[in-house]
């Protein structure tokens, strides 16, 4: 994956994950949103909170019947 790609990856799991944190707290108050996960048909993205920072874990994702992706 190139750094421009991972960079466009990154920019819309920040987005999406202020949005997911939001509605966890419009829920629930005393709830708060530590992992998002969200699987594509090629990647899983793992995303993590904490107070200082966000990390962002972007990995290729295949069923285990698909052996196109090596």
């Amino acid at each position: 994956m190139t750094q421009e790609v991972a960079e466009q990856y990154s920019e819309a799991m920040i987005s999406l994950a202020g949005q997911a944190r939001s509605v966890v707290r419009d829920l629930n108050p005393k709830n708060e949103l530590k992992y998002l996960r969200v699987r594509a048909k090629r990647h899983e993205i793992v995303v993590a909170f904490d107070v200082q920072f966000i990390v962002i874990v972007i990995q290729r994702w295949a069923s285990a019947g698909d052996k196109s992706q090596s």
